[in-house]
């Protein structure tokens, strides 16, 4: 008996029909392509489609059509829809006869390329209950009453849509959340910069793109020379007026790839890409003189990562090397 059963388990897991994968789907846009192929499979309607109500207009997401020339992407006034009529009560969701609601002048005013003789349209609601829009189907002639059966599987189809559509569009709150709440974690108050948190993560990042694929980077370390004295002679308010002009400025002059930071009260870091040591050189006196122009004072250093020199390594040895042109000053 228990060979037998342990037999029929093997026979099982060999089967060729469980051995083809029920994947589940990507996201909302693949549940309702796959949902509108099914509802046309279902009611044999000539136009399948899913629909979102945006403001005053419906725009159709998902389309299967064979005969009214409507495609995804196309949009109409959301007043001219029939699914407008059933939202409002004034339908039912299953109109197998149209003419038995409408008049020659409501169908002249759908605004479709051909009469409509049948009409499905049931509502897609997000778990907040807000209306985001319909499945719907439209037939030129009539149709049969549907059986109970089709259209509780058509309900249960708008329900399991609406259920995928509000857990994406949770998920996509979160996470905008999360970035947010990231920008804030790793921004510099004062600046708008990267603080040392956004820094020291933009260099790890760079660190392992830098092992991966061989990529060449490089930083610059910038220490303003005379915060304290502002701060002591002027006053903190113009302290962080000179920490302002300085960041502006440094960020003006570097390219839109390169990383800024502050990484400390006067000094800042910038991660650069793909720069020859010479190139190196001459962002670095751009960087001096841009400054100086706008009246800020302050030292520099760079260097380079290597094989044998981490990133890390690299704004260590530009910070030595800053601190030797400050001391070249005095």
């Amino acid at each position: 008996m228990q060979d037998d059963f342990h037999s029929s388990t093997d026979d099982l897991r060999s089967s060729p029909i469980l051995s083809v994968p029920v994947l589940p789907f990507s996201d909302f846009s693949a549940a309702s392509r796959a949902a509108v192929i099914f509802l046309r499979n279902l009611t044999s309607y000539e136009l399948c489609a899913v629909m979102r109500i945006d403001g005053t207009e419906s725009l159709f997401l998902s389309v299967n059509d064979s005969d009214y020339k409507i495609k995804s992407g196309d949009r109409l006034s959301f007043d001219r829809t029939m699914c407008s009529k059933v939202l409002s009560g004034e339908y039912p969701r299953y109109l197998a006869n149209a003419s038995s609601c409408l008049s020659a002048n409501d169908l002249k005013a759908i605004g479709l390329t051909r009469k409509v003789g049948a009409h499905i349209g049931v509502p897609l609601v997000l778990a907040d209950r807000s209306l985001f829009g319909t499945i719907c189907a439209i037939n030129p002639d009539p149709m049969p009453e549907l059986s109970a059966l089709q259209k509780s599987t058509i309900e249960l189809v708008a329900r399991m849509l609406s259920t995928i559509l509000s857990l994406e569009l949770q998920s996509l709150d979160q996470r905008r959340s999360y970035e947010r709440a990231k920008m804030e974690s790793e921004s510099d108050e004062l600046t708008g910069l990267l603080n040392r948190r956004g820094w020291d993560r933009s260099l790890h990042e760079e660190e392992i793109l830098c092992a991966q694929y061989g990529f060449s980077a490089s930083v610059m370390v910038i220490d303003l020379d005379n915060l304290k004295v502002v701060n002591d002679t002027q006053g903190h308010k113009a302290g962080d007026d000179l920490i302002r002009n300085a960041a502006e400025v440094i960020e003006q002059t570097c390219r839109s790839d390169d990383v800024v930071a502050r990484t400390g009260g006067d000094e800042f870091a910038v991660l650069t890409k793909g720069i020859s040591p010479e190139g190196l050189r001459a962002f670095a006196r751009r960087i001096r003189i841009a400054l100086m122009v706008a009246g800020v004072s302050a030292s520099v250093g760079t260097s380079t990562r290597t094989l044998a020199k981490s990133l890390t390594d690299a704004w260590t040895e530009a910070d030595e090397a800053m601190y030797v042109s400050k001391r070249s000053k005095s």
